[in-house]
């Protein structure tokens, strides 16, 4: 008994520091930041990034052989319609020119001569001494000397045109963007020679989601933001809408007319934005309150106090904000600020929005 003594006290004395021992408190609801779901005007939009082009931009080839004797542009130089800008040896053209020349002549002479063969025959069949037969004949060969005589006539045309195909004129104003073609070389009919853009006005051909740009219409707004110009903010006007969908990306293609073109150079890439429909509204929530699970995009929405987690489906996603189709309803209450604490079914505490994010994890 004197050996249990102690062990009783010390139990006794264990007893007591447990009665005394504050109770456990529950767990503490963590702070969110929450909106309340309304709608807002929205204009639905496709985006899509595409090069800046000249809208006038032109590929010149040699039209007839020769070999080049004169070079008046280089790559950056600004011309105007009508200039020279490449010169060809017209030595040959000259040659096929004056042979063509003397064609025409020729067959005229015999047209003239066939002409008054035919009235020398017509006396004479008048007269009985000749058959119609040869009357005939002699006028099958007027009609065949008048043949000759115009197709000498076309081929003299056509040779000289040479001359004033040997100097490549510009076809209109702009800036010489490649040159391909060095003094002495010789060119064959097609050989390229220089390309040539008007960077005045500028195009862009976008490829949109047939989904969201089926109904663009000409004249709808564009907004454009590019690269190498950060902060700044273009616009523009649909122009055309492709009536097939391009069969290598499945997208519709669509072209824009550029405004500001001053500031802007063929080549730079854009990111465009197209309105695609007139403004309509729309339950808009920030897209910070969209999170996926599953494979499906949820939000919190909260209902006296305690957080649900609920399927939604997007429609539109532009600069911070996300359009709801399906899931919520006006004046349902989503977790803004705060999503990473909450857990399904779990009371949440409503507080300002600096105080959620001060606690954020």
């Amino acid at each position: 008994m004197r050996r249990l003594l102690p062990v009783l006290a010390c139990l006794a004395a264990f007893s007591g520091c447990a009665d005394r021992a504050p109770a456990a408190s529950g767990p503490v609801a963590p702070p969110v930041y929450a909106e309340q779901v309304s709608t807002h005007p929205l204009v639905p939009t496709s985006t899509a990034t595409a090069e800046i082009l000249a809208k006038r931009q032109s590929n010149l080839r040699a039209e007839v052989a020769g070999r080049v004797i004169a070079v008046n542009a280089e790559v950056g130089q600004r011309v105007e319609a009508g200039d020279v800008l490449i010169k060809l040896d017209v030595g040959r053209t000259t040659s096929a020119v004056q042979a063509a020349q003397a064609s025409v002549a020729e067959a005229q002479a015999r047209l003239e001569q066939a002409t008054r063969e035919r009235a020398r025959t017509e006396t004479l069949v008048k007269q009985g001494s000749l058959a119609q037969q040869q009357l005939d004949d002699a006028q099958d060969t007027v009609r065949l000397a008048q043949a000759a005589r115009n197709a000498a006539r076309a081929q003299a045309k056509l040779t000289r045109r040479g001359l004033t195909d040997a100097a490549i004129r510009a076809p209109f104003g702009g800036t010489v963007v490649e040159r391909r073609v060095e003094v002495g070389e010789y060119l064959a009919p097609g050989s390229p020679l220089l390309t040539l853009a008007d960077p005045s006005e500028l195009k862009a051909l976008v490829l949109l989601d047939p989904r969201e740009a089926l109904d663009v219409a000409v004249g709808a707004a564009v907004r454009a933001g590019v690269h190498a110009r950060p902060g700044e903010a273009f616009t523009g006007t649909v122009v055309r809408v492709g009536d097939v969908i391009d069969p290598r990306t499945r997208r519709l293609p669509v072209e824009i007319d550029l405004d500001e073109s001053d500031r802007l150079r063929p080549g730079l890439v854009a990111r465009f934005e197209v309105d695609t429909g007139a403004e309509r509204p729309a339950i808009l929530i920030p897209l910070k309150a969209v999170f996926e699970r599953f494979g499906r995009q949820h939000v919190y929405v909260i209902t006296e106090g305690v957080a649900e987690r609920r399927v939604v489906t997007l429609g539109l996603v532009r600069e911070g904000a996300a359009e709801i189709t399906s899931g919520l309803s006006v004046g349902d209450q989503v977790v803004v600020d705060g999503v990473a604490r909450v857990v399904d079914g779990s009371a949440v505490r409503v507080v300002e929005p600096n105080t959620a994010q001060r606690v954020e994890p």
